[in-house]
């Protein structure tokens, strides 16, 4: 029999309907314990009490920013001897992490699914992920995700949340439609100098401990996934690290005729290098001052010491 437990977060999008199905699944449950958010700082004990219980798989019912926080507790602070397998049930405004290694089955049925399963089933079902670790963000401790973004990307989801989000489409629409505004916008020639998000922010980057090169970057990725929103794939060149990083540089060369192969291109996408890089790597170093998202939450770098971004921790996600 699983012990599982499952962390719910009352304020992601989906759960703000309510609990009462994940309430009449496992309230009653022996081998299930079922605990509700009252903040996010409430994950670190969470989390402790299903290590004292023996919670062999731990389920994160709500939105990548509940999942960042579950993974910066295990990874980050490092905090418990060992790491249960994790489970993600899709329950937020926007739902990444959950669309790459979530639970197959919408809903609850994946939980009832981990319920009935034997040891060996549940290992079978395991998929594992690379953790992205972000270390000098302002006046925190090591951040832990698995999608990271700085530059224009931050413009880009902070204009999603204001315009799009209230339309109460759902995450991949909300993407698609936030994509060809931008782009539409870039189209119409209103990527002026004065324009919210078309414009390059000053940044030094350093790859695997090489050289330090200074550009000017309208878009920054790194992710442990193997697929973003919209089943995109924005990561090419090959190698051997496990960190996927992409940088487009402002101004971009011809933007429109290669978004489609930025997006879902194969390794050898044949893009002009001068507005298009990406690597795979093990080590990346940026000094910024702009903010930068993981997995949707929005943080500060610390002033005169470059972001670390690493990956050199594995999770288990039960994909059943």
């Amino acid at each position: 029999m699983t012990r599982l437990g499952v962390l719910s977060n009352p304020g992601s999008r989906k759960n703000r309907r309510g609990l009462d199905d994940l309430r009449t699944l496992l309230d009653c449950r022996g081998d299930a314990r079922h605990v509700v958010l009252d903040t996010i700082e409430d994950v670190p004990g969470i989390l402790a009490g299903f290590a004292r219980d023996g919670v062999e798989v731990v389920a994160i019912a709500g939105g990548d920013g509940t999942v960042q926080a579950v993974l910066t507790e295990y990874y980050g602070r490092r905090s418990l001897a060992e790491v249960p397998k994790l489970a993600v049930v899709p329950r937020g405004t926007t739902n990444m992490i959950a669309a790459d290694v979530g639970l197959k089955k919408r809903g609850i049925e994946g939980l009832r699914r981990i319920l009935a399963a034997t040891p060996d089933e549940l290992e079978a079902a395991c998929v594992t992920r690379r953790i992205l670790r972000v270390e000098n963000a302002l006046n925190l401790e090591a951040q832990c995700g698995m999608f990271f973004g700085g530059a224009g990307i931050c413009r880009a989801i902070e204009a999603c949340r204001s315009k799009v989000h209230p339309m109460q489409l759902e995450s991949d629409t909300a993407a698609a439609v936030t994509l060809a505004g931008l782009l539409g916008r870039w189209l119409l020639g209103r990527s002026r100098e004065d324009d919210r998000i078309f414009y390059g922010d000053r940044v030094t980057l350093r790859i695997d401990g090489g050289e330090a090169v200074m550009t000017s970057s309208l878009i920054i990725l790194a992710a442990t996934l193997e697929r973003l929103i919209l089943g995109s794939r924005p990561f090419w060149g090959g190698g051997n690290g496990d960190l996927r990083f992409t940088e487009i540089v402002y101004p971009p060369e011809r933007l429109l005729r290669y978004a489609r192969r930025i997006l879902y291109g194969g390794e050898d996408r044949q893009l002009p290098q001068s507005s298009y890089r990406s690597w795979s790597a093990r080590r990346v170093e940026l000094t910024m001052e702009c903010p930068f998202t993981l997995d949707g939450e929005f943080f500060q770098p610390t002033p005169g010491r470059p972001l670390v971004l690493t990956a050199a921790d594995e999770a288990r996600f039960v994909r059943l």
